[in-house]
């Protein structure tokens, strides 16, 4: 009597990555609740545990603990893997393996993959797996290399590690930093090293995409028009930045008093850079009253680019929408963005992700001022926001909250993370759609 296997039912793409970047996530909590892991040699509270993970693994940053001075080495590096994985993409990791070991990977996974991280398809995706891989940590190790010069003669052999550890937070975007219990601020003197970590957040925020396509570039002589798009929007986006922080440190000039001049304008574009979601705040611009709060709130909520190590709407989807609102003032039924056509599709999915974030972040606000009344309801909103869009800036929400806040804040960033519409697409994989053929009448609605 012939034997009929059943066919097992497979998660889908979407579900596995969620899934998978949970279990990094309880590895990296049960990792970091050690003694081994706290200097004091005790047991880290589980829950502060469990943030610390999330936001690391999510490249967000926001800090119960000072990294320097309460992690010791084991417990810096449990947080730096996690930030690599979270900033190169537990997905990409993968794939780079399952392809350096010949191994086979199936077209829906492999399409949904690329379509985190290519424009081009599946027909480059090999290439471009292990292109990302060799960027990675090219940009890394030369940034750790540079930045290594100044950590050395202050920190000895531990300055090796500092720069490393640096290196991979700045280009991942993720925010934690090992420069003492003052942070960046220390090195606002020090150019060389904040240059650096400028340029290894906008490496990392522009996307793997935009890397492969300036690489290429001498061969094929043509830039896709999502590089120039990103480009574009990310020169405005940190152009705009830098004249909220300068304004900021002009106008509350006493809170800064100990600063130069020169160091006052790199500390404005430092803090135009780390605010598209990296997160790593100097002399404390990002929250010095409630006009930079509400700028950097700005910033944080548009983001870098997609298939980056950055968070946020994205600064490809501010321009779809922008470009979506100047065709109905102009009244054309067409979107255009650099004389090209948008498609219709473009347009569904950047009003889906604007709604669906939006939505989340009021939801998650809301819980939050509920259990925390007495909380300024702006620093609540930053806080929210900057959870969301895994950038890091905190204006002590976190350190300040209960369990039940911690938890909220868990997963906003995590569903910051994974995408609102991923999150969705996990929740709801493997229904189906019954009346997907269905053909339906139009409708005539009043609107505005």
């Amino acid at each position: 009597m012939p034997i009929i296997k059943k066919k097992q039912k497979q998660l889908s793409p979407v579900r596995t990555l969620t899934l998978s970047l949970l279990c990094v996530v309880l590895v990296g909590t049960l990792l970091l609740w050690l003694p081994i892991s706290s200097k004091e040699g005790k047991w880290t509270d589980m829950i502060d545990c469990l943030f610390t993970a999330v936001s690391a693994s999510c490249v967000t940053g926001i800090s119960l603990y000072n990294t320097f001075s309460y992690w010791t080495m084991f417990g810096q590096t449990v947080i730096l893997l996690l930030m690599q994985i979270g900033g190169l993409g537990l997905v990409t990791i993968v794939t780079f393996f399952n392809f350096a070991m010949g191994r086979k990977i199936g077209l829906i996974k492999a399409n949904a993959v690329v379509g985190d991280v290519s424009v081009n398809g599946f027909a480059g995706s090999k290439r471009l797996f292990t292109r990302i891989v060799g960027y990675t940590l090219g940009m890394e190790l030369a940034g750790a290399a540079i930045m290594a010069l100044t950590f050395v003669p202050e920190y000895g052999a531990y300055g090796v590690f500092a720069a490393i550890f640096m290196a991979v937070s700045s280009f991942c975007n993720a925010g934690f930093d090992v420069m003492g219990e003052a942070g960046p601020t220390a090195y606002s003197d020090k150019p060389q090293v904040l240059i650096v970590m400028m340029l290894l957040i906008f490496l990392g925020g522009i996307g793997f995409v935009v890397w492969d396509n300036l690489a290429n570039y001498r061969k094929t002589k043509r830039l896709l028009m999502h590089t120039k798009l990103v480009l574009a929007m990310s020169g405005i986006m940190l152009i705009l930045g830098f004249l909220i922080y300068l304004i900021v440190s002009i106008i509350y000039r006493e809170h800064f008093s100990d600063m130069s001049a020169g160091e006052l304008v790199l500390s404005s574009a430092f803090s135009s850079f780390s605010a598209r979601t990296a997160g790593f705040s100097i002399a404390d611009m990002p929250t010095a009253n409630d006009f930079a709060k509400l700028g950097t709130i700005l910033l944080m909520f548009i983001g870098a680019a997609p298939g980056s190590t950055a968070g946020g709407l994205k600064v490809t989807t501010l321009a779809i929408l922008i470009a979506t609102v100047a065709a109905v003032i102009k009244g054309r039924d067409d979107a255009s963005l650099l004389g090209h056509r948008v498609h219709k599709r473009l347009i569904y999915k950047a009003v889906t992700v604007l709604v669906l974030s939006v939505g989340f972040m009021i939801i998650a606000f809301a819980a939050i001022y509920l259990i925390n009344p007495e909380m300024p309801e702006v620093d609540i909103l930053y806080e929210v926001v900057s959870a969301f869009t895994t950038t890091g800036f905190s204006t002590g929400v976190s350190a300040q909250a209960g369990i039940a806040t911690k938890l909220i804040l868990c997963f906003t960033m995590f569903v910051g993370r994974v995408g609102p519409v991923s999150m969705l697409l996990t929740l709801t994989a493997g229904k189906t759609e019954t009346e997907k053929d269905k053909v339906l009448p139009d409708c005539e609605i009043l609107i505005g």
